[in-house]
């Protein structure tokens, strides 16, 4: 077990992606590198062979300017003097005679060239080692017909050629071993974090909502990945938690209209006696059962809204009109129940978001506000704007909410034990409170002294 360890992970090391791309790019590198070195090798060869000939001619051409002002003799005495203290080198003299006899130098005889020229002496030629040397020379023919060779040995330029590309291998190698090395490590911190990756994934899976991936702290492109796979995670577990909830609210808050609708078709089966009687238990048995239709619309729309399935409908309309329409529309009921509905709204705010929905949220808190509010009581619908910023409120003068349950109304089927009494089914502001949250509105709650504030605060389209 412990040997198949490492062959497996050394597997995966070498299929993975960081791993390859490494490879990839270290090929790159070298292809790279390749066309320097080919550009350095040419550059590199021509300058010194022009610097070899350009040496060369230049020997040539002061040899041949003393051969101008000595004659042969002295040009002989001065390629001698040369070849004993020569300072630049191994060079090498061939002066011949116009009868093409040599007079002094140490290279064999040979046709007269002008020019540079690369020739192998021949094996007559006293060599150390007894090789064969090529050498680079430059000849001139004097005006006497004598011909003057200055030479050089070609293999400082063969040993320069052979230094470039002993310099280029070992560059080119040790990158690429560099390359290999790097890629491994890459590529194992990069598996290193995948696992860990899936082992959140699975601990999720076996039912652990809690598990979360670990940051390293680098904000690297994975740890942004990681922190909106959180995120993400955060999201489900919420929606999870907000399900199990749901689930078990409509199981405690339904249980009671269920009984009452099954106790309405007991009494019709038990009691009544008459068309009468039957036709009263049905009626109670139907206003049961839309009651609970009615929630569970009301479930069905939140849901809708918490997923985010309205906001094909968003387009920007004017709030200050819809509000106004709303304001206006609760007016009659206002009056009906002895309340006072003042309304307050600033021209000119517009959003973005879905009208029906808005229209929703306002009606739900205008119709709470009056509904839990008792008789004689105002109500306040006011639209204000601050710059960019604009706040809804729906405020009472009623007898408010205590401060240790502000924070619960919003749930689902949550009602205070004083609205007991009256109808609803605790989920007009978890709705307004799914409306908000689409619509990136935020939702504060207020204390009137007397009476509860409701303010929804957002951004203004323009």
């Amino acid at each position: 077990m412990s040997s198949a360890r490492p062959s497996s992970t050394l597997g995966r090391i070498l299929r993975s992606v960081s791993f390859r791309l490494t490879l990839f790019y270290a090929a790159l590198f070298i292809a790279s590198a390749g066309a320097l070195f080919a550009t350095v090798y040419v550059t590199a060869t021509s300058a010194m062979q022009t610097d070899m000939a350009a040496v060369l001619r230049s020997e040539a051409y002061q040899l041949a300017e003393v051969h101008s002002r000595t004659g042969l003799n002295g040009l002989a005495q001065q390629i001698a003097r040369r070849m004993n203290f020569r300072t630049r080198g191994p060079i090498f003299y061939l002066l011949q005679g116009p009868n093409g006899r040599v007079v002094v130098g140490n290279l064999p005889g040979m046709p007269p060239v002008n020019g540079v020229v690369d020739f192998v002496p021949k094996p007559d030629t006293p060599e150390p080692d007894g090789e064969q040397t090529k050498l680079t020379g430059f000849g001139l023919t004097l005006p006497d017909g004598s011909f003057l060779l200055v030479a050089q040995d070609a293999a400082r330029l063969t040993d320069m050629q052979h230094a470039i590309v002993r310099a280029f291998a070992w560059a080119g190698g040790l990158t690429l071993l560099l390359a290999i090395a790097g890629g491994a490590v890459l590529a194992n911190s990069f598996l290193r974090r995948i696992d860990a990756i899936t082992r959140t994934n699975r601990a999720i899976m076996e039912g652990d909502l809690s598990a979360r991936i670990p940051v390293r702290g680098t904000h690297d492109e994975i740890d942004q990945l990681i922190a909106s796979l959180n995120a993400m995670l955060g999201r489900i577990q919420q929606l999870m938690d907000g399900l199990r909830q749901v689930s078990s609210d409509i199981a405690h808050d339904l249980r009671t209209p269920l009984g009452r609708l099954r106790q309405h078709l007991e009494d019709a089966r038990e009691r009544a006696k008459t068309t009468a009687e039957y036709d009263a238990a049905t009626d109670a048995a139907i206003e049961e059962a839309d009651e609970l239709l009615e929630t569970f619309s009301a479930l069905l729309r939140i849901a809708q809204v918490e997923a985010g399935a309205q906001k094909s409908a968003f387009a920007e309309l004017d709030l200050s009109a819809l509000v106004r329409s709303v304001g206006e529309a609760y007016q009659p009921s206002a009056e009906d129940s002895d309340h006072k509905l003042d309304i307050h709204i600033e021209d000119g705010v517009h959003l973005t978001g879905d009208r029906q929905l808005l229209a929703q949220m306002i009606s739900n808190l205008v119709e709470n506000a009056l509904r839990h509010t008792p008789d004689g009581s105002t109500v306040t619908l006011a639209l204000r704007r601050a710059g960019a910023r604009f706040d809804i409120e729906v405020a009472d003068n009623g007898p408010g909410i205590p401060e240790a349950e502000r924070g619960r109304v919003f749930d689902r089927f949550y009602r205070l034990d004083r609205s007991r009494s009256t109808s609803g089914s605790g989920l007009g502001l978890a709705l307004v409170k799914a409306i908000a949250g689409l619509h990136g509105l935020s939702i504060e709650l207020t204390d009137r002294k007397p009476g509860l504030g409701v303010v929804v605060t957002g951004t203004a389209a323009r």
